[in-house]
């Protein structure tokens, strides 16, 4: 049986999103179901009970519901998380987690989409999707700033919030 207090703990830690305790936080239920996939980031384990379903999609992507967080492959960029497509295995995104207070997304921006989306603080994650700029020497990292990924905990849905005012880039550089 899992106490109140357990499960206070698991929401805080899954809200912070700190990749270690949301990758090992335990089933009440029972055994986690996982599943690896191979992805373009090399073999993935997820664990198919935490998946987050995005009812409308992404941008430009309608049809691909279900995705799952998992630990970034490359122990260099842990600060990353991978967010792999149940829909379709070749389809997985880079995502920075994103607190509440952060120099990216002002947190008055933030609470005011949670009302929009009536989606609670302490049950928010917020994810920004990563894109990689290779030059010829180096490689840059930016963040769609513009349309964050809010996913409720509790209910493990997720919305990509497109912010109205243009203040928020699109590839916001790191």
């Amino acid at each position: 049986m899992v106490s109140g207090t357990q499960i206070a703990e698991e929401k805080k830690a899954v809200r912070m999103l700190n990749q270690s305790t949301l990758l090992t936080q335990a089933n009440p239920a029972g055994g986690a179901t996982t599943e690896v996939i191979k992805s373009r980031f090399g073999e993935v384990t997820v664990s198919l009970d935490k998946a987050v379903l995005f009812p409308r999609g992404m941008l430009g992507m309608p049809d691909r519901n279900r995705f799952a967080l998992a630990g970034f492959p490359n122990p260099k960029m842990q600060q990353f998380m991978l967010m792999q497509s149940l829909d379709d295995p070749d389809l997985a995104f880079i995502a920075l987690p994103l607190e509440m207070e952060n120099k990216i997304v002002a947190s008055a921006d933030i609470r005011s989409a949670l009302r929009d989306l009536q989606i609670e603080e302490n049950t928010l994650a917020v994810l920004l999707i990563v894109s990689v700029h290779r030059g010829m020497d180096q490689i840059k990292l930016s963040v769609n700033a513009r349309a964050p990924l809010f996913i409720d905990i509790e209910r493990k849905i997720g919305v990509q919030y497109v912010f109205p005012q243009d203040v928020y880039k699109v590839q916001h550089m790191l």
